[in-house]
């Protein structure tokens, strides 16, 4: 009887585990550009003599694949790629996004994440490294970064912004799409990578009131003690100690307009939504010695009154994934109300800081 109880719950694993394979056959698909060889029906042989991958690896992915339907059987052996499922990894279709998303997950997050015995027996953490992935992670941050630039665009009409300076900017994917509605805005991208940075110059040189600087965060600051109007603080607060985020903010004192605003996205931990999903990217990210803990709700409150800023319009962006957008402003929100109305906010959110105000006044 114990037996047969062991070997049930074993069962129930083992079903749990099933949803992984989509991602792993996707990841592996996408990285040899197999749904493309199989874009019209082939054989497992024909593919194999072509590419010259083993015969027998390629054969067990073509038949998860059929099993995950990502793939169809055809007459005379041959399968093709079911472009229903699997468009956004094939050709001129192929997302970026989506490879970036598998990417990171399959060579980083889960890699890490099977570590954890050794890390916690040990104690001794993993180390990101940024030359190697610095890359896939500015792709993917870009990618999230999608879902608040409708916010940021009203935001830049409205306070009629002349320059901005987007810290930690990756590729500068953020800084292009700006600048296509905006190619007066002097911007500026920073960030510590050489070689981002280097690829970021290369994808931007259609945009002559974009440029890009190597720097840390921590302590760059704009040429000639120059103000700016507008500072991105996207995906980054993750790469700084909790301890050390306040005089990160309190540095940008120094060259943010007083009537400026920080745009603020990061994925925060314990909060409603994507519970799962953000206590997951925490574990990731505590695993290494170079990479910290998510903020909370409470955290990034005192750490922005500590530093002298009103924050206001914190809402999730992507819920599943517990990914947070809000501004900073060393200014009263009250005084920003028109930008804040433009930029989307809520009436229950512009009632609150109007309450506050009225309270602090008494």
């Amino acid at each position: 009887m114990n037996e047969w109880i062991t070997a049930m719950q074993a069962r129930k694993w083992m079903k749990k585990n099933e949803s992984f394979l989509p991602s792993w056959h996707a990841y592996v698909g996408s990285e040899l550009g197999l749904f493309d060889e199989f874009k019209t029906a082939r054989t497992v042989e024909a593919i194999s003599e072509k590419t010259g991958y083993p015969y027998d690896l390629l054969a067990s992915w073509v038949k998860v694949g059929v099993a995950v339907k990502h793939l169809k059987k055809r007459p005379n052996n041959r399968y093709r790629t079911s472009k229903k499922k699997c468009a956004s990894l094939m050709g001129d279709n192929q997302s970026p996004g989506v490879k970036a998303l598998l990417k990171e997950m399959m060579e980083l997050h889960l890699p890490t994440l099977l570590m954890y015995p050794d890390i916690m027996k040990s104690q001794e953490r993993a180390e990101f490294n940024h030359d190697r992935h610095g890359e896939v992670v500015a792709e993917t941050s870009a990618l999230l970064e999608h879902f608040a630039i409708k916010k940021i665009k009203r935001m830049i009409k409205d306070k009629k912004v002349g320059s901005i300076v987007d810290l930690g900017c990756g590729h500068g994917g953020y800084l292009r799409k700006l600048a296509f509605e905006f190619p007066h805005v002097e911007m500026i991208g920073v960030d510590i990578n050489p070689k981002v940075v280097e690829r970021a110059r290369e994808l931007s040189s259609q945009f002559p009131n974009i440029s890009f600087q190597v720097g840390d965060i921590n302590s760059w600051k704009p040429e000639q003690e120059e103000k700016v109007d507008v500072v991105l603080l996207h995906n980054i607060f993750h790469y700084i100690h909790p301890a050390d985020r306040g005089e990160l903010l309190s540095h940008l004192h120094t060259y943010v307009h007083n009537q400026g605003l920080i745009s603020v996205i990061t994925p925060i931990n314990e909060t409603e939504h994507g519970e799962a999903f953000s206590s997951a990217f925490n574990s990731f990210f505590v695993a290494h010695s170079n990479l910290f803990a998510l903020p909370n709700k409470n955290e990034l409150s005192e750490v922005s009154q500590n530093c002298r800023y009103e924050l206001f319009d914190l809402d999730p962006i992507i819920k599943e994934g517990s990914w947070y957008t809000c501004w900073l402003s060393p200014s009263s929100p009250v005084k920003e109300m028109s930008h804040t109305k433009m930029a989307g906010s809520s009436e229950q959110t512009l009632a609150a800081n109007q309450t506050t105000e009225l309270t602090r006044s008494s």
